[in-house]
């Protein structure tokens, strides 16, 4: 067990995702619902994740661009000040329709850093490690998100946002304090939007279409907390539910990482299809019970299959002969870009069939899901080929 906490870069990878996960809590686990409160419609709540993700697409690029100039953890810090400026205009919902523009460019830049994961991730955890290492990055975002949970609820029960507001400054600081302390510069050879955007339009990836593909599971995790509070019409039951969801995940997080390692081809196709089982009940069920357990189920085992498939991601990009910090920001952009047509086409349905686009959304989850494990093993199986 040592081996994953010896190396000092480890330690403060895991420091800093509990800091970021309790400082994004807000904005990542209950922005729609927050949204939703102030009173903003659905197909305006998806167009503004749409526009907001395109935004970060094009941004993206700009990770490369800071980070070999001023470091990755600068690149962090300018993202975090974004993030701040979203939490506080989420919280301050009386002018959110007054100041829509400047919350969706807030909102965009904010994932201006989102390639840092994958590129620290490249550059310091070995292979052999990549599994475990994963589950202990997704055992610090539950125990962060798990925190924060309570801490937002109260704030938002008791309308103490003064509070709220002032911890999450604090905890966006913190994950850049962290990262200073195993911050490096990427190297750049070349225009990085340029290089990017020619990899994107013009190269056949197989990498590029799995992080396509995670479009329709990221706005499933987005909206799904939506869905719930919609269905419960009751904030405190709805933030009960999320706080319970988050710390059972711990016991199942612990399994999967080891399984990884032994055999990720395996792992990939088992938590594939338990996803794609737990995601198709919503199309089914209509109890309010029945919703909040599947809901938690659901919850339980998001962090087990992000665990095995972020890993074979990660060793996609360990074994390319690309530049890994291009093909973070490859990856980023080809999320955003399905994004900005996905969330468009959503938010012109839900106009017309209103809460049932949720059903569509839980679908369409389904179906990448089978299309990412699908692509991922032909990516193995081409690797064994060139190897």
């Amino acid at each position: 067990m040592k081996e994953y906490f010896y190396k000092k870069e480890y330690k403060y990878m895991y420091l800093s995702t509990i800091s970021y996960s309790f400082a994004n809590t807000l904005i990542g686990t209950f922005g729609t619902v927050m949204l939703y409160k102030n009173g903003i419609p659905i197909w305006l709540i998806l167009l503004i994740y749409g526009l907001r993700f395109g935004l970060t697409g094009f941004t993206t690029p700009l990770f490369v661009t800071i980070s070999s100039k001023l470091g990755i953890a600068k690149c962090i810090l300018i993202s975090n000040i974004f993030s701040i400026i979203s939490a506080y205009m989420m919280l301050d919902g009386t002018n959110l329709y007054k100041n829509i523009i400047i919350f969706i460019l807030a909102m965009g830049f904010m994932g201006l850093s989102n390639p840092s994961n994958d590129s620290l991730s490249s550059k310091y955890v070995n292979t052999e490690h990549r599994g475990r290492y994963n589950s202990f990055i997704n055992i610090s975002k539950i125990i962060g998100t798990a925190l924060a949970s309570c801490l937002v609820a109260w704030s938002v029960i008791t309308e103490n946002n003064i509070i709220l507001f002032a911890i999450i400054t604090i905890f966006f600081i913190l994950q850049y304090i962290f990262i200073k302390k195993i911050d490096y510069k990427v190297e750049i050879k070349a225009s990085a939007f340029k290089t990017t955007m020619e990899y994107i339009l013009k190269t056949k990836s197989r990498y590029k279409t799995i992080y396509a593909l995670t479009t329709n599971q990221i706005i499933e995790k987005q909206f799904k907390p939506l869905y719930l509070y919609i269905v419960l019409k009751n904030f405190s039951v709805f933030s009960s539910i999320v706080i319970v969801s988050l710390l059972l995940q711990i016991a199942t997080i612990t399994l999967i990482g080891k399984y990884s390692d032994k055999n990720l081809s395996k792992s990939n196709n088992l938590v594939s299809i338990i996803k794609t089982t737990i995601t198709g009940i919503y199309l089914f069920s209509t109890n309010k019970v029945m919703i909040s357990i599947n809901n938690t189920l659901s919850d339980n085992f998001a962090k087990v299959y992000e665990t095995s498939i972020q890993t074979s991601i990660q060793n996609i990009i360990k074994d390319s002969k690309e530049d890994s910090d291009l093909l973070s920001a490859v990856g980023q952009m080809s999320l955003c870009f399905t994004e900005v047509v996905i969330f468009t086409i959503l938010s012109i349905l839900s106009i017309f069939i209103k809460d049932k686009i949720f059903y569509i959304i839980f679908i369409l989850s389904m179906i990448s899901t089978i299309g990412i494990n699908f692509n991922i093993q032909k990516s193995k199986l081409q690797n064994k080929t060139i190897g």
